[in-house]
């Protein structure tokens, strides 16, 4: 027969142990929210800072350095050596102590929206840390302050806005109390959703542009050749390099452009045979009047009047003319050869 009465003593040590195991749980994270999310048995020293408002600041708030928890406000009050500032004693971890120098500063932070605040202290390398009960200075306007009241005004700033909204003020005003212009906002999302569409298919160009793939390769290949013409270009290769980087084309190309300006501002001022034409209508009557007579002279040998038109139009008398060219050319030749036989020369004695 079972012994029930030790059974039931194992039971209640069971349940003893596993009591005690709990408080212990309990008692260490009490403990460890207590001492401002670091180590509740980690050495800690004492420093304290004075300020001139901390702004409902309490004990039991955090204290972090560079945003790193490595403390907790111990006791805030006003300070009996120091009249009219107010003294907030900090126990923080002992080793972070190298890095709490006289060049840190405190200021007051925010643990979050609701407004709980914390006690922030910046890292001071290169300074003399601060000793066990010493006092680390604390920087010259709380910046939690100004925020808070720049969030009042931006507060305000909105509640201005939403009153102006809910007046119909404005486009989003407009948007909620005027239907013509919602519903002028509806088609325009119609026809967005159209448009989208068509991108979405691919039968029309914008959708071909969007959705072919070999479009889409023959455009990166054109966009890389044009960045290879703008390399060489840069580089000085080709006319078009060589013109976009050697001085002296481009020195002698503002010569010839100088050069231009300089004709046609001669032209507008009526100066040279040009000028004169585009400017002076005597001299452009007279130029035309030429024309017209030019023309009715080639009108002329065209008909074959006159010695040219004849020249130019009858076969027969152009063949005569080169025969009897040819004629003087043997002539001359025969001349040259035996002078005597064509020329004498008399000579009478009266």
């Amino acid at each position: 027969m079972p012994d029930k009465s030790r059974a039931l003593t194992w039971t209640e040590l069971r349940v003893g142990v596993v009591v005690i195991l709990s408080l212990a749980v309990l008692a260490f994270t009490v403990l460890y929210i207590g001492g401002g999310g670091g180590s509740p048995i980690a050495p800690k020293y004492e420093i304290s800072a004075l300020m001139t408002d901390v702004n409902g600041l309490k004990p039991g708030a955090p204290v972090r350095l560079g945003g790193v928890e490595v403390g907790t406000v111990t006791e805030v009050g006003f300070s009996e050596k120091f009249p009219g500032q107010v003294e907030v004693s900090l126990k923080i971890e002992r080793k972070v102590q190298d890095r709490v120098t006289s060049a840190s500063r405190i200021t007051l932070g925010s643990l979050g929206l609701l407004g709980e605040k914390a006690v922030d202290i910046t890292p001071g390398p290169g300074g003399t840390p601060i000793p066990d009960g010493g006092y680390v200075r604390a920087a010259g306007e709380d910046p939690f302050k100004g925020l808070l009241g720049d969030a009042s005004e931006s507060t305000a700033h909105l509640r201005r806005i939403l009153s102006r909204i809910d007046a119909g003020e404005g486009l989003i005003g407009k948007a909620l109390r005027d239907d013509e212009l919602y519903n002028r906002m509806s088609d325009v999302a119609v026809r967005l959703q159209t448009v989208i569409a068509k991108l979405e298919s691919p039968a029309g160009p914008l959708g071909r542009l969007v959705n072919d793939q070999q479009m889409a390769q023959q455009l990166a290949s054109a966009v890389s050749g044009m960045d290879a013409i703008v390399s060489r270009v840069q580089k000085g290769e080709g006319t078009l390099g060589v013109l976009t980087q050697d001085a002296t084309i481009a020195h002698e190309m503002k010569n010839v452009s100088s050069t231009l300006n300089d004709i046609a501002g001669r032209l507008q001022r009526g100066e040279g045979s040009a000028g004169k034409l585009l400017t002076d209508e005597e001299f452009y009557t007279k130029m035309n009047s030429a024309a017209d007579r030019f023309d009715a002279l080639m009108q002329r040998l065209q008909k074959g009047e006159g010695t040219a038109g004849r020249l130019a139009n009858d076969p027969e008398l152009y063949d005569n003319l080169n025969a009897a060219a040819r004629e003087m050319r043997v002539l001359m030749e025969e001349i040259r050869k035996d002078p005597r036989k064509y020329l004498r020369v008399q000579l009478s004695i009266f």
